[in-house]
């Protein structure tokens, strides 16, 4: 699965591979089928994820969706999402 994130507002750090860096406002990072990646916020930020094909990030965003406003997700959560998504919270 190919996987990018473009940076709308603020500054990401990204973990693509071995790579660490940080992107801000209008930067597009890009990763490859079976590339190990991660985000984090550095500020307030928004991000476009975008997937291709979907399949299981599909769903990953649907249930992630649900957590927001001091309500994290339990180690059992995560488990499911590495289990179900093959997506790892940080």
């Amino acid at each position: 699965m190919i996987g990018c994130g473009k940076v709308a507002e603020g500054e990401v750090e990204f973990g693509v591979a071995d790579e660490e860096f940080v992107a801000g406002a209008g930067d597009l990072v890009i990763a490859g089928p079976d590339v190990p990646r991660r985000f984090k916020a550095v500020v307030d930020s928004h991000m476009v994820i975008m997937n291709a094909p979907a399949g299981p990030s599909e769903g990953f965003i649907r249930d992630i969706a649900q957590f927001r406003d001091g309500n994290v997700p339990s180690e059992e959560d995560r488990q499911r999402f590495i289990d179900e998504h093959k997506n790892h919270i940080m």
